[in-house]
């Protein structure tokens, strides 16, 4: 049995995030159950646009998440853990480790101060344009700001522990963070406390990630409270070529994954935009649990790069991306057959859904995002960013179409500009980049 896991590329890594995604893939479906049967249809509405502009923090995260991750792989493969949790192993490494991390930890802090206050902002008079006076969104609203800005800061120390091979202790500590999280937001749901729901689930995340980092983590993160000592990670000469690429794919990518709820909600009400959340919420968690058979690996693509072991690296990268796009396209497949059989049934939470129609098209977008998130992974392990040009073009195309499309024709325009503009421009453009570069790169 051993054998055979190892021959599918299946790891602890893995298997804690598979835990992970099964349970959020359990909970989110409980979740969407508890919200159906006890939200009104425009108080889901409200909850969904919550999330989408939770996502405004790509615009001043600037991509740095994945940079961090990258470049701390590339230093822990002459570092390891001894059994106290304290780093050892090369000097050199660790002191551009630190600096790393050193950086990053003072760019989150800024970065969460600008997001609280532009993104609360910007939010509060994108919410108070709907005409949906009986809701009480304001007070939820503001409390979900803060704790979500806190999380935001959280984000470079899991990075950091991510990029030093650490990725399968931070999946078991997100599990138990999801589970607590998950267990508040229903209490909240159930106790009738509408909105208040949103924050119960940030705040208790919040909550959890402080305690992991600053009580279970603190041998891993002591050296950093220290001065490197010897040489340093110079962000604008090392990082920043990777990380002003990956700032504007981030920013590209609100358009992409996030503009539709807003667009429904602007256009359509609160009613239609918790449709199109709910099913986007779906599709999301499917590729959530498709992207963990790539991500968990990228530290380990890094280390190969590293090492100029490109042989091992295409075999792993082939066998991790047509496992993901296998398991992406099964639960598109699931989902279909359940939602057509629901809706013959007159199953009446169906209606909280997208038709299945609309449904099938975000899916069949999602599978080509997919395949260009596993190349994505490949080309960022050699610590470069070339599909920027291809998120660009990707991002205009999306907020185009999405704006003019899912504003005249509702669910179904924006839903098939998704799938048109995956599938016919993204994933060829991100297909020949990848081609272009290996040869390059590995010659």
């Amino acid at each position: 049995m051993r054998s055979w896991l190892r021959s599918v590329g299946l790891d602890r890594a893995i298997a804690y995030s598979m835990v992970l995604k099964s349970w959020q893939t359990i909970a989110g479906l409980i979740g969407i159950a508890l919200i159906a049967g006890n939200f009104p249809k425009e108080v889901q509405g409200f909850y969904y646009t919550f999330g989408s502009l939770i996502a405004l923090q790509s615009f001043v995260e600037l991509g740095f998440s994945l940079v961090i991750s990258n470049f701390a792989s590339h230093e822990w493969s002459k570092l390891h853990l001894d059994r106290n949790g304290r780093i050892e192993g090369n000097p050199d490494a660790l002191s551009r480790l630190v600096s790393l991390g050193r950086f990053v930890f003072k760019w989150y802090a800024a970065a969460a101060l600008i997001f609280l206050v532009f993104a609360g902002g910007c939010g509060y008079w994108f919410l108070g344009q709907a005409s949906a006076s009986n809701v009480n969104w304001q007070m939820p609203w503001l409390v979900h700001i803060v704790f979500s800005s806190v999380l935001m800061w959280c984000m470079p120390f899991l990075s950091l522990l991510e990029g030093c091979d650490q990725v399968a202790q931070v999946a078991r500590f997100r599990t138990w963070q999801a589970i607590a999280s998950n267990l508040a937001i229903w209490i909240a749901i159930l106790s009738g406390t509408g909105l208040w729901a949103a924050p119960a689930i940030s705040m208790t995340s919040a909550s959890f990630c402080l305690y992991y980092l600053l009580v279970s983590r603190r041998e891993f993160f002591k050296p950093f409270l220290r001065r490197p000592e010897s040489e340093r990670i110079h962000w604008r000469g090392e990082m920043l070529p990777m990380q002003w690429r990956l700032a504007l794919q981030g920013v590209m990518n609100y358009f992409v994954f996030s503009l539709f709820t807003p667009v429904m909600f602007y256009y359509h009400g609160p009613t239609v935009a918790g449709q199109m959340g709910m099913t986007w919420e779906i599709v999301a968690g499917i590729q959530s649990v498709a992207t963990i058979w790539v991500m968990t690996k990228a530290p380990r693509f890094g280390m190969l790069v590293a090492g100029r072991e490109f042989i091992i690296l295409d075999l792993k990268w082939r066998k991790a991306a047509l496992i993901s796009l296998l398991l992406m396209l099964c639960g598109v497949i699931v989902v279909f057959l359940l939602m057509n059989y629901l809706e013959k049934t007159h199953w009446d939470p169906i209606n909280r859904l997208l038709a299945p129609l609309p449904f099938l098209m975000l899916a069949g977008g999602a599978v080509f995002a997919q395949a260009v998130q596993c190349i994505a992974i490949y080309l960022r392990a050699h610590k470069r960013e070339v599909l920027t040009p291809v998120a660009i073009i990707t991002g205009i195309l999306m907020s185009m179409t999405v704006w003019q499309y899912g504003g005249a024709y509702g669910a179904l325009g924006a839903a098939g500009s998704y799938l048109i503009v995956m599938s016919s421009v993204t994933f060829p453009m991100a297909l020949i980049v990848w081609r272009r570069s290996r040869h390059e790169w590995h010659r």
